[in-house]
């Protein structure tokens, strides 16, 4: 086959044999065809490149939401707990108050009735204003 464009042509009487001319189509159509080829090979590369690396990003993201949900479990678990300890703490003070306030009631009553009848005036100048 020829390597060129008309390099293969022979001159009879002036003019270009058809066969040559046939033989470089032919050679144009192979190297067509090797190209197709070869473009196909390498967009199927490319294609395989590209799903690798979705997949690894894909991967990469994947352990980092289970990292962030990992993490943001322990949180709240935290943040569940010191809520439980502050409830548990609140009730005990509330408990001990109560206890101190009844036990002043029952030491005191007539302090204690002045005390709520000058909080019930002031509370009534208030809200006259």
């Amino acid at each position: 086959m020829a390597t060129g464009l008309f390099s293969g042509a022979k001159k009879r009487n002036g003019s270009l044999l058809d066969a040559p001319i046939e033989d470089q189509i032919s050679e144009i159509r192979d190297e067509i065809a090797s190209l197709a080829k070869l473009l196909s090979q390498r967009g199927a590369d490319a294609s395989k490149d590209v799903r690798a690396r979705a997949s690894e990003a894909s991967k990469d993201v994947r352990e980092r939401a289970h990292d962030a949900r990992d993490s943001a479990e322990a949180g709240l678990q935290d943040l569940l707990e010191n809520g439980e300890a502050l409830f548990a703490e609140l009730r005990s003070r509330y408990s001990v108050t109560e206890k101190q306030v009844r036990q002043t009631v029952r030491q005191h009553p007539v302090a204690t009735l002045g005390a709520a009848a000058a909080l019930g005036l002031l509370v009534a100048a208030l809200i006259r204003r």
